[in-house]
């Protein structure tokens, strides 16, 4: 989506293991980017969104993250707050600067996890590392 520029959207599933995530699968869905006079978005049709739920369920798998790109510096817009896909406390919206176009870099990304009370959080650099292993 980035090399056409556009934003795009990626989600984390996997299987809880006590108090550790276990990521197993990257979903990426049908997507379409848009783009207007007040910027730029990405929209999931509402039979996606029930295509991904059904096959979650049918592979044991919940959501943990969402993943998307922004064209510029990373943050949480008004838009990512109001319409997220996961939307579970303890979840984590992770945004990818530059419409993703750079190799992954965890360092990169502007971190986010939804509260109890509906509202998402910024971590730290820190915190983020803290809670957020990548192996290979």
């Amino acid at each position: 989506m980035g090399d056409r520029g556009y934003e795009g959207i990626a989600l984390w599933a996997g299987t809880r293991d006590g108090p550790v995530f276990h990521i197993r699968e990257a979903v990426i869905p049908k997507q379409r980017g848009h783009r207007s006079d007040a910027g730029l978005s990405v929209m999931i049709a509402g039979e996606e969104l029930h295509r991904i739920n059904v096959a979650l369920f049918e592979n044991a798998l919940s959501l943990i993250a969402q993943i998307h790109s922004h064209p510029g510096r990373a943050y949480h817009s008004e838009m990512d707050d109001t319409y997220p896909i996961v939307a579970k406390a303890g979840t984590l919206s992770l945004v990818v600067p530059d419409f993703a176009v750079a190799p992954f870099s965890l360092k990169a990304c502007a971190v986010y996890r939804l509260s109890a009370r509906g509202q998402w959080n910024a971590l730290s650099p820190k915190a983020t590392s803290e809670l957020i292993e990548i192996v290979e």
